[in-house]
């Protein structure tokens, strides 16, 4: 069997999503054996969650900004931040939840939904800073990938 992109070279690996077989050189072209297009593929699904989660820490910070209205600046600002970090707090609390809070009244869900919220903010004040820095640098490497696969020079 030949390479997908080299003819004259033989197969070694498969690629990890379409299964096309790849030459040593295609192999290691990335850290995991795959093909141009399905790296392609997996670049612009990473770039659309990346201005997926952008959009919406944007609209937050909008949110909150506007809601601390009769403010000063530097409190609508705080205000704005505190929202725009609420969704990565979540996100974290989420990956944690034990199935026990599965099984409570609705009021239980409130509570919970509440404490979640309100912790949820704290933990999104730490971790928006670095979610900012890890959306610019996925964005960047996505750039690069981009060029990489696409052959030109970078």
């Amino acid at each position: 069997m030949k390479c997908y992109n080299h003819n004259e070279k033989d197969v070694v690996s498969q690629c990890i999503d379409c299964g096309k077989g790849l030459c040593p050189e295609c192999t290691n072209k990335f850290s995991i054996p795959i093909c141009d297009q399905c790296e392609l593929s997996r670049i612009n699904a990473d770039k659309q969650l990346l201005v997926k989660n952008s959009i919406i820490m944007v609209v937050l910070f909008i949110l909150g900004f506007s809601n601390a209205s009769g403010q000063g600046f530097f409190s609508r600002l705080l205000g704005g931040y505190f929202f725009a970090g609420i969704p990565w707090g979540w996100s974290i609390l989420s990956k944690i939840t034990p199935n026990m809070f599965l099984f409570m009244s609705w009021i239980g869900w409130l509570i919970y939904f509440m404490v979640k919220l309100a912790i949820a903010v704290l933990i999104g004040m730490f971790v928006t800073p670095y979610k900012i820095y890890k959306i610019i640098k996925g964005l960047s490497n996505a750039k690069f990938l981009e060029n990489y696969t696409n052959g030109t020079p970078v």
